[in-house]
């Protein structure tokens, strides 16, 4: 069986897997200064979608063709690693 070629991020957001470029981990990502500042303009460009009303754990960077977004999400990047590898067509 083959893997579900989308994944559940949070709440009702479904992203392609072949447009996710990374996940990481709000916590020790968002410490460097590179890191700050791309999901500053991220945020100012309007490319960063909130996932729910939790507080983030994790975001989820993609890319469809040159236009990429940023997905913070209350999921940490454990949880979405284990949907990723989800062989079943449950997101």
């Amino acid at each position: 069986m083959k893997t579900n070629p989308y994944i559940n991020v949070g709440g009702v957001q479904i992203l392609p897997k072949e447009e996710i470029l990374g996940i990481f981990d709000l916590d020790t990502a968002s410490t460097k200064t590179d890191t700050k500042r791309f999901l500053s303009k991220c945020e100012s460009e309007g490319h960063l979608i909130m996932v729910g009303n939790d507080i983030p754990k994790s975001f989820v960077l993609t890319a469809k063709g040159r236009r990429e977004h940023v997905y913070m999400t209350q999921l940490s990047v454990s949880s979405i690693e284990g949907r990723w590898k989800r062989k079943n067509a449950h997101l």
